[in-house]
């Protein structure tokens, strides 16, 4: 009789911890929390040595010299352009520049005067720019600024004789372009600048295409 109750208490006891595991089991046991992970940060664009070059047509302003004795003017040229600049982790990026831009042309009826005697006179009007400068870049746009030399170069032809005449003035520029292509080391801008040189009187505006290209890069931008 005794084993017999011995036998129905330990089963009583077994059955009670066997309940109690499987009430522990079927509990929801807490989460574990999320594992933290540090943000993505974007690659670092690289500092470059960059060249470019520009090309697209230029509008002079002001008149002929002689308009009393013009017979064609034609005021619409073409600029062309190469340049260096360093793209460098500050807010804006140094350059220099050299430019040429045919800006106007056109055809004279001189009559017998103190010169001589009559006849058709050519004239043409060009311009080097020799410019260093800054520029900016705000999402996709680009300010220019630059301040250098201009070389303005007029030239005659009447009967036959070819005459030149050559200013070297002050050359201010201000720029505004677009960056419509950006694919890994090359650029293409769309840009209307505006430069102008006091000294001699002359002002254009060019509405170009600007092609950039890295030569070399330099560590993170």
């Amino acid at each position: 009789m005794k084993c017999a109750r011995r036998l129905v208490h330990g089963v009583a006891i077994a059955g009670g911890v066997l309940g109690r595991l499987l009430a522990a089991m079927a509990e929801p046991q807490p989460e574990a929390p999320p594992a933290v992970t540090s943000p993505i940060e974007p690659c670092a664009e690289p500092s470059s040595l960059e060249l470019w070059g520009t090309v697209g047509p230029s509008i002079v302003f002001g008149e002929p010299a002689n308009p009393q004795y013009t017979q064609s003017f034609q005021r619409v040229g073409l600029l062309g352009e190469v340049g260096v600049a360093y793209r460098s982790s500050y807010f804006v990026d140094p350059f220099l520049s050299v430019s040429y831009a045919t800006l106007a042309s056109g055809e004279s009826r001189l009559p017998n005067g103190p010169w001589g005697t009559g006849g058709t006179m050519d004239q043409h009007l060009g311009a080097w720019v020799i410019a260093p400068g800054i520029t900016s870049d705000i999402w996709r746009f680009r300010l220019r600024f630059g301040l250098g030399l201009a070389i303005v170069v007029q030239k005659f032809d009447f009967q036959g004789q070819e005459r030149s005449s050559n200013q070297f003035p002050l050359a201010n520029q201000l720029g505004l372009g677009f960056n419509a292509l950006a694919w890994e080391r090359f650029r293409l801008d769309a840009e209307t600048r505006l430069i102008w040189a006091p000294g001699a009187e002359v002002s254009f505006v060019t509405l170009a295409l600007v092609a950039r290209g890295d030569l070399l890069q330099f560590g993170t931008r």
